[in-house]
Formats: C-alpha cells, sequence, structure tokens
C-alpha cells in the first residue's frame, strides 16, 4: 500500500524546535503503520530540497542561518529517509486552492490512486480525516478532489490495512482473500453492476485496490506494465511481502466483469481461476495467463 507524504504541511510559521514534540509523534506514527502492513511511504522527488519547518535538512541550516542541535538533524535526516522519493514532480498537482498556488504532485498522485496522505500537524487544518482541495491533472483540466489523510495513531486509520502477522498464515493461491470481514466494509453500498462501463471500471480500479491491499496483496508496477498494452490496462499485485510461508501468487483486477473479482495466477504466471472479492474461487475456464518475465 502506498501512503503519501502531504508535503504542503511541512510549512511553519513556528521553529522546528518548536515543532519538534510534533515531529517525534509523526515519526512514530511511521513506525507503528510501518509495523501493521506492507505500506510503502512515497514523496516527490524534491523532498529533499524542500524545508521541514523552516530547516533544509540537505544543509542542516536553518531559514535564518541558525543550526539545531546534531541529535535533531539526525533524527529529521532519518525520517526524510523513510520516504521513497518517487513521485515525479509533474502533473497531477493537488492544491487547497483553485488557482493553484501552492500545489503538489505527491497529493496529486495520491488522489488519482485513491491513496491516502500523511500529514504533519503543525497547522491544525491538517488534524483532520480528509483534506478537500483541487486536482490538476494537465493544463487545462482542474476539478475539486478529497483525499484520505492520516495523522495521528487512531483504530480507524488501520481499516484498511491488512496484518502481515496475519497473512503468514495464509496459502495465496487457496485463500487469496482471507480478509472478508474487511473486504464487506469496505464495499458497503457499492454498486457495480449497474454502473456504465467507463464507471463501472473507475469504481473496480478504486475499490479492487483497496480490498487487494486489505488482503494484504502489493501492487506490482513492473509486472502491470508488462501485461498492458494500449487497449488494455492491467493492475496486478503480488503476494511476497505478506504470505511470506508460500510461493508467490499474482492476483490481476478483472476489468472486464460486472463485479468485482480477480484473476488468480502462480509464481510461473499460470492462471489458476477467478476469485471473488468474498474469496470464492471459481476453476478458470479461458486464457488468463500473465507475463512474469520480459
Amino acid at each position: 500500500m502506498n501512503i503519501y507524504l502531504n508535503d504542503l504541511s511541512l510549512q511553519s510559521e513556528k521553529s522546528v524546535i518548536e515543532n519538534m514534540p510534533l515531529i517525534i509523534c509523526f515519526k512514530q506514527l511511521i513506525e507503528n503503520l510501518s509495523s501493521m502492513s506492507n505500506i510503502t511511504f512515497r514523496a516527490s522527488r524534491s523532498l529533499w530540497n524542500t524545508p521541514i519547518s523552516g530547516f533544509n535538512v540537505m544543509t542542516g541550516r536553518c531559514s535564518k542561518g541558525t543550526t539545531i542541535p546534531h541529535e535533531y538533524t539526525t533524527l529529521l535526516q532519518a525520517l526524510y529517509s523513510k520516504f521513497s522519493p518517487t513521485v515525479v514532480n509533474d502533473f497531477p498537482y493537488f492544491s487547497e486552492t483553485e488557482e493553484m498556488k501552492e500545489k503538489s504532485p505527491s497529493v496529486g498522485t495520491a488522489c488519482m490512486e485513491s491513496s491516502p496522505v500523511i500529514s504533519f500537524i503543525f497547522d491544525e487544518k491538517y488534524a483532520a480525516d480528509t483534506i478537500s482541495g483541487w486536482l490538476q491533472k494537465n493544463e487545462k483540466e482542474v476539478s475539486t478532489a478529497e483525499v484520505n489523510n492520516i495523522f495521528k495513531d487512531k483504530p480507524s486509520i488501520y481499516k484498511c490495512l491488512a496484518d502481515i502477522n496475519i497473512c503468514r498464515g495464509y496459502n495465496p493461491l487457496e485463500k487469496p482473500m482471507w480478509n472478508k470481514e474487511l473486504s464487506e466494509k469496505l464495499l458497503e453500498g457499492i454498486d457495480f453492476i449497474s454502473q456504465d462501463a467507463k464507471s463501472r471500471q473507475g469504481l473496480l480500479y478504486k475499490y479492487g485496490k483497496m480490498v487487494a491491499e486489505a488482503n494484504g496483496w502489493t501492487y506490482n508496477e513492473e509486472i502491470s506494465k508488462l501485461n498492458s498494452n494500449s487497449g488494455q490496462l492491467r493492475y496486478i499485485f503480488d503476494s511476497s511481502l505478506s504470505f511470506v510461508e508460500y510461493p508467490i501468487a499474482y492476483i490481476s483486477i478483472d476489468m472486464e466483469g460486472p463485479d468485482l473479482a480477480f484473476e488468480l495466477c502462480d509464481k510461473r504466471g499460470k492462471h489458476k481461476g477467478e476469485c471473488s472479492w468474498d474469496g470464492k474461487i471459481k476453476k478458470p475456464q479461458q486464457y488468463h495467463d500473465i507475463k512474469v518475465k520480459r
């Protein structure tokens, strides 16, 4: 599961020393989330050039030219290192204003992926379960947007996370969707069948990703691209990080079915059947193998 840094929340009128208690709480939150589930923390490629509360992590100096104790500098460097700087500094952008005055590609990517962001709470406006604003997908298209926000450690933030310790007890080819109760909660009130084709595909991607991650599967970008073409996009997840006692397996969101289901494949990419979101597996009726090597 990807969680993106809300880099807009790095700004503060207070000094980094004044905000250090909040920074330490943020660090503990990240560690708690990491111990619970398979999470990749992502951020913009310009993260290390983005000051936090007026402190430049790269140079080790504050905006006013002052310094901070060495242990604080080390803590902040370790904190920045938790985030993988993989987000391209280009569209999509998120901003809290329609004029897109202060914009973030990190939050914008989270919006497009239906992934949550994680925020510092130097400003109280980021102590909220959702953040609303505007999403710019290209030069012309700007629309309202909302993204789920994680800002403190509380039970509700774990509702979409799979406990990796539980995943270890399941064979991914036999119990790929073991977390039925949570899957039901995530899909409560969602109607795939009555949608038009375009709307259905949007819902299948959004909730397919949520259900897959809630059952311990991790999106595999490389395998997804390998099996996609101009006429068909594939969203493929693997079991490598959670179901560690068993050989790797893959699931692919069925983007053509009337309801949410996944195509299940073994480590060689051989199709093993269709798995519904509640774990029922049908024997393979047609060719749905995937490529796992170039």
